[in-house]
């Protein structure tokens, strides 16, 4: 009894539903296809590509990135070429130079050997 109740409104619905399209075949063609145009092109410009791509794989309290804000206070990119720079930013134009000194000497008695080295390429750079 209620089996039938169901079926017969539900085939009446359908019905209704089918004869209602078929009399406006234009409206029932074009508003889902705008609809679907306008709301895809919203959801899509919403979506910025990441430019940062710690932020993608660190965590946001992790000691990298502690240690990385620590850095960029203490040696801002912006100083003038007579400082020399943290390795630690990846943005810009920089190297690396590995520096050894023969066993049981002290590197840092080599700091004017460094010196004239940044010395060196900072004029080349510029």
């Amino acid at each position: 009894m209620l089996r039938q109740v169901l079926r017969r409104g539900l085939q009446s619905f359908c019905h209704r539903l089918g004869s209602c399209v078929s009399r406006h075949p234009v409206f029932f063609l074009t508003v889902p296809a705008v609809l679907t145009i306008t709301f895809g092109l919203g959801a899509l410009n919403r979506f910025q590509p990441e430019g940062d791509l710690e932020r993608l794989v660190a965590p946001s309290h992790s000691l990298a990135k502690i240690e990385r804000s620590l850095a960029s206070s203490l040696f801002p990119l912006d100083q003038s070429k007579s400082q020399l720079y943290s390795d630690l930013h990846t943005p810009g134009r920089y190297g690396r130079v590995i520096l050894l000194s023969p066993p049981g000497d002290n590197i840092l008695l080599q700091a004017e050997g460094i010196l004239q080295t940044h010395r060196a390429v900072c004029a080349s750079s510029s």
